[in-house]
């Protein structure tokens, strides 16, 4: 029975030992995956950036051609508001002069000029004369024909420097409604970026506080499996030391019934001496062992957490006080993770675990500006827990 006892404890410390490297394994594996998921969501968050600055720029550059544009259309509309005007003037001119016109061919009609005109021809004293006179009346009707073209042509000529100004201002202001429709996408497109960005984030935030719960989470896990790898370890060998006591035992038996023996038969030989002799020293030899035997302890107490040791002064504060957020200074989630220690990274670098008495263990994920030096400020999720922590002096232990 003792034998199956003892084997039963030796297989016990085997299986304590190979599910700590198990765990170690798992460990490694799992924190891998996560680095690798925080590398990665790091390089989007990256690109992104890029992106969203590429975005802003051609964002710039299209605002700056909007406001180009524009002060191209207030030229033109000033331009063409100055045309205008001289159009009208213009316009007036002309009317004047078709009203003059329109006079002198009426008076014409109503009037013996033509008349006169001919008289003028018939009274000529010689053919010289006559086509003198016939080159004035030919000049007369040629400069009030070139009035009437030259009045028609200048109207025609401003109507289409305005219909050019308007075709002008309507192409400035069509490319204008396209650079604004443009910078309105881009603006959108840059929201969009900004959204995604914002989600990369969080899922970035999000993997690390994973990071540091699957850390703190195998880590205990970890020292709990070493613990009791060490334990049945101590079994084991405290199971040694008694088949070891117990054969002794066997051994003082058989002594022991020897000397019996041996004493009765001095008894029947009426021989006590050798008889006192045998019993005494068999006796003496065979107590001590029977003692050790009986008083021999088991040591079941686990090994103090391994790593180096600091003496803190240590406060506490929960993130449900005024002027808090639910983040730290290194992006854990204290709604979701909220195990961690502020320290001076000096001290303690961001990232450890460290067991802290009464505690626990926790991530050092967070500083303070009161934190310098030995000083810690654990988090607490109860707010008149942390209210009453006070200020205390601890051993705190910064695991391997």
């Amino acid at each position: 029975m003792n034998h199956t006892k003892r084997i039963g404890k030796l297989l016990l410390a085997g299986l304590a030992a190979s599910l700590t490297l198990s765990i170690t394994q798992v460990q490694g594996s799992t924190l891998d995956n996560l680095t690798q998921e925080e590398q990665k969501t790091e390089s989007q968050i990256a690109s992104l950036e890029v992106t969203i600055g590429e975005t802003l720029a051609s964002i710039n550059l299209k605002q700056m051609g909007i406001d180009d544009l524009k002060a191209q259309i207030a030229a033109a509309e000033e331009n063409q508001t100055e045309i205008k005007t001289a159009i009208e003037a213009q316009k007036e001119v002309i009317a004047s002069r078709k009203e003059q016109l329109k006079s002198r061919l009426v008076a014409l009609q109503t009037s013996n000029a033509t008349t006169n005109q001919i008289l003028m021809l018939i009274d000529s004293e010689n053919f010289a004369d006559f086509i003198n006179r016939v080159y004035v009346v030919g000049q007369l009707q040629s400069a009030d024909n070139e009035q009437i073209k030259s009045a028609i042509s200048e109207e025609e000529k401003l109507t289409a420097l305005e219909k050019q100004l308007d075709d002008e201002i309507q192409a400035v202001k069509t490319a204008e409604s396209r650079l604004k429709s443009e910078s309105t996408a881009l603006a959108g497109e840059l929201s969009s970026l900004k959204g995604i960005l914002s989600e990369n984030k969080t899922v970035l935030s999000q993997v690390k506080t994973e990071y540091a719960t699957e850390a703190a989470r195998l880590a205990a896990e970890e020292a709990q499996a070493k613990a009791d790898a060490e334990s049945a370890d101590v079994a084991a060998r405290a199971a040694e030391e008694q088949q070891v006591a117990e054969s002794s035992s066997v051994v003082i038996g058989s002594a022991a019934t020897t000397a019996s023996s041996v004493q009765e038969s001095a008894v029947a030989s009426s021989e006590p001496a050798p008889v006192s002799q045998i019993t005494d020293s068999s006796v003496a030899s065979a107590e001590p062992a029977a003692v050790v035997t009986a008083n021999a302890p088991a040591v079941t107490e686990a090994p103090a957490a391994q790593g180096k040791t600091v003496v803190v002064s240590a406060t506490a504060y929960s993130r449900h006080e005024a002027g808090l957020s639910n983040f730290t200074a290194t992006g854990i989630d204290l709604s979701v993770n909220p195990m961690v220690i502020a320290v001076d990274p000096s001290v303690i670098p961001l990232g450890s675990l460290v067991s802290v008495p009464g505690y626990g263990i926790a991530i050092a994920g967070d500083t303070g500006g009161a934190i310098v030096g030995n000083k810690i400020d654990l988090h607490m999720e109860d707010l008149n827990a942390a209210l009453s922590y006070g200020r205390q002096t601890l051993t705190i232990t910064i695991l391997q």
